[in-house]
């Protein structure tokens, strides 16, 4: 059933993520017709040669190294690969060159702290920034910034980073109750304690700092590329918002938002949500465009509310080219209007894909959306998504007993670039690199074929 399509008294609404796929059963025996049935073998068998030999198979994508993950986290950083043993306290954190697998160093916290994310910071392509998960370890949490060469610590600030947008200089450190950083944000609560939010640079040095009084609700950018500001709500509603660039922090014209309205920061959008609108018990949408506080740049409905067990109970936030609202169901608007595009009539987390389509987030098949309508791309049966970049969509399907064949994605096709040995659950591109995690618990860093 197509996502825009209503569902039927009789039949349940659900997104079509493809079928699993059928084979199409060939009679090994049978020759062409006219021909005796050894006449048949051999032209069949000359066709396969010729077609082998006009069209090579892909080259086996090289392996690197591979290197047990411990239940831990891995990260593509330049030309290196991290591995984070995040059972052990204090994290060791492995380097091994990108280039031909060896060893390059081992970086090892000075104090009890359990490391979980790895990421590059932004501005700085030799410093790799490590830090812990808030609501595995129940503290505060401390971020480290490490020499990608060396492994040498450049610095160390309480907190955990912000994921900011290209445009932000330097790393954002966010500090905060743990309470607040695991799941208080997201869902829009007022926060139980106060918050800084402070910017450093390549070396360390602070570049700005915002505090943030106890019982502010916070509304983080959940722009794709990363945040650029957020938008503040104080115990007495009045909103302000600060820039990530600047550290500037203003009012937000005469803007407030009431004790049960949601304040929701979506790209170059605030948006502003009232639960149990209308008739249908739904949500009314007033949207702003940044910086233009005077007069709302549309206003909407959408029959849904906030959904139960979540911590994003109700989420506003781009999509792609659209802008997605998440309660209880999914509705794509237009962020120009407002308008409702199409729903997949249950709640579905949709990101960008390559090719400018959209894909739903953690689903275990290969079929896009488009933006426009959530019309389906052909479906590709047996295929699943492993991971993505800008511009490429990888896939995987299992080959023989214990091996994955990898293929790009190619509009309506697959093109194959090699098998490699275990099962592949997901993957992170970075060029012609690929690191992945097998299902038995390894990380596998591969390089592609080049063309020359």
């Amino acid at each position: 059933m197509p996502p825009s399509a209503p569902p039927t008294a009789d039949r349940a609404a659900v997104i079509d993520l493809g079928d699993a796929g059928t084979a199409w059963a060939a009679d090994a025996d049978a020759g062409p017709a006219g021909l005796p049935r050894g006449w048949g073998l051999v032209l069949s068998l000359g066709l396969v040669l010729s077609l082998v030999s006009a069209a090579p198979g892909p080259q086996r994508p090289a392996e690197v190294t591979r290197q047990p993950l411990r239940n831990g986290a891995y990260q593509l950083a330049g030309d290196v690969l991290l591995v984070l043993e995040s059972d052990r306290t204090p994290t060791p954190v492995e380097a091994f060159d990108a280039g031909d697998g060896r060893p390059r160093w081992t970086f090892t916290p000075d104090e009890p702290v359990t490391l979980a994310h790895a990421a590059s910071a932004p501005d700085a392509r030799d410093v790799v920034v490590l830090w812990p998960d808030l609501c595995r370890s129940a503290t505060t949490g401390t971020t480290f910034a490490v020499d990608r060469r060396t492994g040498r610590e450049v610095w160390q600030a309480p907190g955990v980073p912000v994921r900011t947008a290209p445009a932000v200089p330097g790393t954002v450190v966010t500090r905060s109750l743990w309470s607040d950083g695991c799941g208080a944000l997201a869902a829009g609560a007022p926060t139980g304690g106060a918050l800084r939010w402070q910017a450093l640079d390549a070396g360390g040095r602070p570049r700005w700092e915002v505090p943030v009084d106890a019982g502010t609700r916070i509304a983080l950018d959940a722009a794709e590329a990363g945040a650029a500001w957020a938008a503040l709500a104080d115990r007495q509603g009045a909103i302000s918002v600060v820039d990530f660039v600047t550290g500037r922090r203003s009012a937000a014209g005469a803007l407030a938002a009431g004790p049960a309205e949601l304040v929701a920061a979506a790209g170059d959008l605030l948006v502003l949500a009232v639960f149990g609108a209308g008739r249908d018990g739904g949500t009314a949408l007033t949207a702003f465009r940044r910086d233009a506080w005077s007069t709302p740049l549309w206003r909407a409905t959408v029959p849904t509310g906030p959904a139960s067990g979540r911590t994003d109970r109700f989420a506003v936030r781009p999509c792609g080219p659209a802008l997605c609202v998440a309660g209880q169901r999914t509705f794509v608007l237009d962020p120009a209007s407002g308008a409702t595009l199409w729903t997949p009539y249950v709640r579905a987390d949709l990101v960008a894909a390559p090719g400018g389509r959209l894909a739903v987030a953690g689903a275990r098949t290969a079929t896009l959306l488009d933006p426009a309508t959530g019309a389906p791309t052909p479906e590709l049966p047996g295929w699943e998504p492993l991971g993505a970049d800008a511009d490429r969509q990888l896939l995987g399907t299992a080959s023989g007993e214990d091996a994955t064949l990898l293929g790009l994605r190619a509009g309506a096709s697959v093109a194959p670039i090699g098998t490699v040995d275990g099962r592949l659950d997901a993957c992170e591109l970075d060029g012609p690199r690929l690191a992945c995690q097998t299902g038995a618990g390894e990380v596998v860093l591969l390089r592609l074929a080049t063309k020359s």
